[in-house]
């Protein structure tokens, strides 16, 4: 029962809190990619009929799809400036995601002819255009496939295609689009969607981010999206064309010394000696919670996250980096695996943690499941309710511990 099943995926944003990181690597278009689900499936997937195709475009014309996108600049919520009409609006491209496949025997399966499917594949789904740059037919055991990538800096488009039939099954799209380019109608949108989760200062928009794939899973149907709209003081999310959390920072006089307090307990369960710093608080809204974020430490890098209940103030989830060790994820030896580590030594070392931030007896929780390889650990209460999640380092110290509700 991975702690990433149990949680709600906006949990990731919480934790990452208003202020993320704004250059897109490819290792966190890699860590984007995992968040929403690729699989890393084989390539030589059974393409969908013309008439499945017809009746996915169906649904997703009813259902709005592609999102977000990103860049620099500023758009003042309040201001009387937002975007411009007509610029790019991800809920107006939803429904050109997808293509029919060509019909038999008239594509182009030449360099240029793939290079000009993909092209019109990118324009449909990414709403961008990014230079050529490369095209390979693929060959055993996936011959019979090419890939046509197009890239700018950070920014990417890769389209798979049958070269046999012509037909895309498979795209990997990341781009980004600045706030002039953006439609004002979908700013002020997202801002009705701030503004309900509470937020009452001025919002700065500094771009919108997009990602989109298409084809790597065989449960989703038609095009996937994961996006965010980013500004100076936080940020609002998107799934699939449906809003899902708005983040945004702030003061430390906007919660009490209590919660402070609270927070402060929490992380000295997992090592007395610490800074008590607070580095930032963050609130993120979700359709289904309202999670307050409090990093403690001298930098984001090495923050102390504390993640709890708005209303209640109970503790959800800390996550103490200075006491993750990576090279737990990267022993071969087996005397230093974590997985031989003792199953009852970890659930007393967790007990002496969740016992006290949740209020429970950990003795009274089953165990569950240990995730191979990845030193992360989870007991179940007894009436199923309840899953208790910890991820602890090769010394066996816990640096995460969460609690979260059940989901069979």
């Amino acid at each position: 029962m991975d702690k990433r099943e149990q949680e709600p995926q906006w949990y990731e944003l919480a934790r990452k809190g208003p202020f993320p990181e704004m250059k897109f690597t490819e290792e966190a278009a890699g860590e984007v990619a995992r968040q929403i689900g690729m699989d890393g499936s084989s390539l030589n997937q059974v393409l969908p009929s013309g008439r499945w195709r017809r009746a996915i475009r169906l649904r997703i014309l009813s259902a709005a799809v592609i999102l977000l996108l990103f860049g620099a600049g500023a758009v003042y919520w309040g201001s009387g400036w937002s975007g411009q009409p007509g610029g790019f609006n991800p809920l107006q491209v939803s429904s050109a995601g997808i293509i029919d496949p060509p019909v038999a025997g008239q594509a182009d399966l030449t360099d240029e002819g793939l290079k000009a499917t993909a092209e019109q594949v990118m324009l449909e789904q990414l709403g961008d255009k990014l230079p050529f740059a490369s095209l390979e037919r693929l060959k055993e055991p996936e011959e019979g496939i090419a890939t046509v990538d197009f890239k700018e800096g950070d920014y990417y488009a890769t389209v798979w295609i049958n070269t046999e039939t012509g037909e895309v099954f498979r795209t990997n799209m990341f781009t980004f689009f600045t706030p002039e380019e953006i439609d004002s109608k979908f700013i002020d949108e997202a801002m009705d969607q701030l503004r309900n989760a509470g937020y009452k200062g001025k919002f700065t928009v500094t771009g919108l981010k997009h990602f989109v794939h298409y084809g790597t899973n065989d449960d989703e149907l038609g095009v996937q999206t994961d996006d965010l709209l980013m500004g100076n003081e936080g940020q609002i999310d998107y799934e699939n064309g449906v809003y899902r959390s708005s983040t945004f920072s702030m003061g430390e006089n906007e919660v009490t010394a209590e919660v402070k307090q609270t927070g402060l307990k929490a992380i000295k369960l997992f090592r007395e000696q610490g800074t008590e710093r607070l580095y930032s608080i963050s609130r993120t809204v979700a359709t289904k919670g309202d999670i307050l974020v409090l990093k403690y430490g001298e930098s984001e890098r090495m923050a102390t996250t504390v993640l709890m209940d708005y209303s209640t103030q109970d503790i959800i989830q800390v996550e103490d980096m200075a006491l993750y060790d990576g090279n737990s994820f990267t022993s071969a030896d087996p005397s230093t695996n974590l997985l031989n580590m003792d199953k009852a030594k970890l659930q007393l070392a967790a007990a002496a943690i969740a016992d006290e931030m949740f209020g429970i007896r950990l003795e009274d929780y089953r165990f569950v499941k240990e995730m191979s390889g990845i030193g992360t650990i989870a007991f179940k209460s007894r009436d199923g309710a309840t899953v208790i999640t910890g991820s602890y380092n090769m010394d066996g110290v816990f640096y995460m511990m969460q609690q979260t509700d059940a989901f069979e």
